[in-house]
């Protein structure tokens, strides 16, 4: 076992050095310096390749960091509202997320979608009973190391002692292997695939979530403190978890196991899902285009790529001008509560004014949830650009620029429409609250809104035409794009906690979305001719 382990770890982090050295060729200037030869074996790919599984492993420790942060710590607060009465809560969710649904939902063995074991199982003939094994116990160490850190320090906030948090972490490892010997079981004698079993798993999980967070809300809270810190229980988890493990060990089928699950039409037909899904929502039938929407004749006056990029956005306006509507429209209905407020409760006009001036952190995510760049995006690839970038004239410096322009003015426009449809409704609720005189003080709030919407607007097309991470098997290949917009994102979310004055963050996001602006599209224009292509 310890040498399939061996193996399976040396082809792991090649394959883990040669994606990190995919992704710094794949980036703009730096990559053009990193030759093909890095690949090769040698001292460089070895450093490459530790410095990659370095980053993984302080990878994992911020995924558990986040993971308990949001999905646990976060909700705990916002359902009590006080830091010194969150630990009972904060036990009742993590019990039903991580000790119930989390050994349900995830584990080694009955992963289709495992191209390592693939890789290791039925490419390399690896044997399959020590491949599983190896992996179940490496998968539970690392979890075991990953949670400690942040369960103890979570801990000394909640106050809960580091010998406590050692308890929570044993017995989620000991439920995790119960969950693995679980399925294991019922596959063995009934040959049931419980994760297949999509209505099953949808009820457990549904109801999994409404038990870690419907029960507190409503104010029943489970004391798990004084069962999961229970001498006598935790005797009984580890008891259970070694016995599981044990069978897991003396099982001598993994082989029939393999065969079944690890096959190439398994493997990749879950992959083809996975990439549907990702322009599932950019995808439109023909048949049911209207008649408005396949008249080009008003277009006739255009030409070039101007006249291109007007018939797209006419005949895929559903699925560029739907969702804004839906925006428009929800803003609509929030106007309309605000304005009840505000004249059958004149009590509650200033609150309404204070609110609206520190609105700006709570907007900047606002705008980040109502931008439609990534989605637009993802429609010109799909049923535009993956199939004209394969001829030579598109990938020109002069076409591409051309369209870049041509549907930047489209994307803003789209999306500073619920921009401005946000800045009348803030105007109209002042007016009717009797503040006119306070509309002068509100312009530095309405250019941050309408700035906001133009940087997101930018940010993404500049995203997609410097990196353009998707490829010709319609998937997403580029760890930089994904890591920038998780950066987006966590920045977006973290002005939520911002508490400064009003004045100078709005100042602030002005002159970082107008910066960021100049300098994408300099960037744009400079890189795009180089890097838009069919990969």
């Amino acid at each position: 076992m310890i040498n399939t382990f061996i193996n399976s770890f040396k082809v792991s982090f090649v394959e883990g050095a040669n994606t990190f050295i995919f992704f710094l060729k794949r980036l703009p200037l730096l990559g053009k310096k990193i030759p093909d030869s890095l690949y090769k074996r040698t001292k460089a790919k070895l450093i490459i390749g530790v410095i990659r599984e370095v980053l993984r492993v302080f990878g994992g420790f911020i995924g558990k960091t986040i993971y308990l942060g949001v999905m646990i710590i976060l909700p705990s607060y916002l359902i009590t509202k006080d830091i010194t009465k969150m630990l009972p809560v904060f036990i009742h969710i993590l019990f039903f997320l991580s000790f119930v649904l989390g050994p349900i939902v995830k584990n080694v063995i009955f992963d289709e979608n495992n191209k390592a074991a693939f890789n290791m199982v039925t490419l390399m003939r690896a044997d399959a009973r020590e491949y599983y094994l190896g992996e179940i116990v490496y998968k539970n160490t690392t979890d075991f190391i990953y949670f400690i850190v942040p369960m103890a320090i979570i801990g000394l906030i909640l106050g809960f002692s580091p010998l406590n948090a050692i308890v929570l972490v044993i017995e989620l490892i000991a439920l995790k292997l119960i969950g693995e010997w679980l399925q294991l079981y019922v596959y063995d004698k009934a040959e049931i695939l419980i994760k297949k079993k999509v209505t099953f798993m949808a009820l457990v999980v549904l109801s999994g979530l409404i038990l870690a967070y419907v029960l507190p809300i409503f104010g029943v809270v489970i004391n798990f403190n004084i069962i999961l810190f229970n001498i006598f229980t935790v005797i009984i988890i580890l008891a259970l978890g070694v016995l599981s493990f044990l069978y897991l060990w003396k099982y001598r089928k993994y082989t029939q196991i393999a065969k079944f699950l690890l096959t190439k039409d398994k493997l990749f037909n879950v992959e083809a899902i996975r990439n549907a899904a990702t322009f599932a929502t950019v995808k439109l039938d023909e048949n049911k285009m209207k008649n408005e929407e396949l008249n080009t004749r008003k277009y006739d006056e255009k030409k070039g790529y101007e006249y291109l990029n007007s018939i797209f956005f006419l005949r895929f306006r559903r699925i560029m001008v739907n969702p804004i509507k839906q925006r428009v429209a929800f803003i609509g209905v929030l106007f309309l509560i605000a304005m009840y407020f505000v004249l059958f409760m004149p009590d509650k006009r200033a609150d309404i004014l204070t609110g609206i001036k520190k609105s700006i952190p709570v907007l900047v995510f606002v705008m980040y949830c109502m931008s439609t760049g990534e989605r637009i995006c993802k429609a010109m690839f799909y049923n535009c650009d993956s199939s004209l970038l394969r001829y030579a004239y598109y990938r020109e410096a002069s076409v591409i620029l051309s369209n870049f322009t041509s549907r930047l003015k489209r994307v803003v426009i789209l999306n500073i429409m619920p921009a401005i449809a946000l800045c009348v409704s803030i105007s109209c609720i002042i007016l009717t609250s009797g503040y006119s005189l306070q509309l002068v003080s509100m312009v530095p709030l309405f250019l941050c809104i309408i700035c906001l919407s133009c940087f997101f607007s930018i940010h993404h097309l500049f995203m997609y035409y410097v990196l353009q991470p998707y490829t010709a098997e319609l998937t997403v290949k580029s760890p930089l794009f994904k890591f920038i917009n998780m950066l987006v994102y966590f920045a977006c979310y973290g002005c939520l906690q911002v508490q400064t004055s009003s004045y100078y963050f709005t100042a602030g996001v002005i002159i970082i979305t107008v910066v960021y602006m100049v300098l994408a599209l300099i960037l744009t224009y400079k890189v795009a001719p180089k890097t838009f292509k069919l990969k």
